[in-house]
């Protein structure tokens, strides 16, 4: 039985390399040899907390950047050698899939072909918040999904008032990135000044999140009466809905990207993660519409189960309408030592508008 190297959590708190079976895939699968991977905030959840866990050993990570190393009966779209990223769900749902391992089996439709000037480590950086994005935008908050990239003309709504906070974190940054490839004119991105520049770049207005007078910033840059009409939580912490329920109209809608932690960053504590909004904490008006975003799931949405990875993400990536996160490589040490690197950097907040990526291979 050939085996390969994995790092996962054996328990609350405890990480080490292991030694996992290497499969071959089944119908519609691929295996994967892996050369880099991203960590997220996620893999110290599952670390430190247990988060998520179904059984242990938990194989870290949920975005990989490879090559097509086998590909099962009834794979169309992908071939031995094909440069690919891919998006796993599965560690989740305690099926032991993490991307922190040096070969990964997926279903084709959680992968995506890695375009020529596209390096690997870069495509690392995209599968997992960019999905979070596009569902959230497309989904949740039901904006219609235009029938090419960039939209030919405007939506019919293109001056709704939409806020992004947190937009120095990827996926606040992709839903910037498809707001305007879709023709939206009237977004604002709440982040720290430094990313000011970029923000503007892709068609935002940037305000800074930290402001004392966060209210009065957003109001003069949507106009009208002051207040959105649609917002994304790209931090989702009981600080930051606070300040986004300040701006939002009480008919308004707003999506979280779960978890919610306690306080006001990514951080979490021990008893500082909850899945929906706590009515005795709800800073909501009663008539606003809050979606709980679990990207994890998806492919509950046919529609994108079957086009957004192979399909509607290397178009995109082709027009140029999405461009990956800056990288912060991490390929000194073990491996092991590289992902406890990793984690320590998310666990201290020191991750703002790049992803961390581990060398694999």
């Amino acid at each position: 039985m050939a085996t390969h190297t994995a790092i996962a959590a054996l328990s609350k708190g405890h990480l080490d390399a292991i030694q996992v079976e290497t499969e071959h895939p089944g119908v519609g699968q691929v295996l994967i040899e892996v050369e880099y991977a991203s960590m997220i905030a996620f893999d110290t959840y599952i670390t430190d907390l247990g988060y998520a866990v179904a059984e242990y050993p938990a194989i870290l990570g949920f975005n990989a950047a490879g090559t097509v190393a086998e590909a099962g009966k009834g794979v169309s779209t992908l071939g031995v050698g094909d440069r690919v990223m891919g998006f796993s769900v599965f560690n989740f749902q305690g099926k032991n899939k993490g991307t922190l391992q040096e070969f990964i089996l997926l279903p084709e439709e959680l992968c995506a072909k890695v375009p020529d000037n596209l390096s690997l480590d870069s495509a690392a950086t995209i599968p997992d918040n960019f999905v979070t994005a596009f569902y959230t935008l497309f989904d949740h908050l039901s904006l219609p999904i235009p029938n090419a990239f960039p939209a030919p003309s405007r939506p019919a709504d293109h001056a709704t008032p939409i806020l992004i906070y947190g937009a120095g974190s990827t996926a606040s940054q992709y839903a910037l990135q498809l707001l305007q490839a879709a023709g939206y004119t009237n977004v604002v991105a709440a982040a720290s000044p430094r990313h000011n520049d970029f923000l503007k770049s892709i068609g935002a207005s940037a305000v800074d999140y930290a402001s004392p007078t966060f209210a009065a910033d957003v109001a003069r840059a949507v106009g009208g009466d002051g207040k959105v009409a649609l917002a994304l939580d790209g931090i989702t912490a009981d600080g930051t809905m606070a300040r986004i329920a300040e701006v939002l109209k009480p008919t308004g809608t707003v999506a979280l990207l779960l978890p919610i932690k306690t306080g006001d960053t990514v951080a979490v504590g021990e008893a500082g993660m909850r899945s929906e909004v706590d009515p005795a904490r709800n800073p909501f008006a009663e008539e606003t519409q809050i979606k709980y975003v679990r990207t994890f799931i998806y492919r509950s949405n046919e529609f994108l189960r079957a086009n957004l990875m192979p399909k509607i993400l290397p178009e995109l990536l082709a027009a140029g309408v999405i461009q990956p996160n800056r990288v912060r490589l991490l390929d000194q040490g073990t491996l092991k030592e590289r992902v406890e690197a990793g984690l320590d950097l998310l666990r201290n907040n020191k991750v703002s508008g790049e992803k961390v990526i581990v060398k694999v291979a």
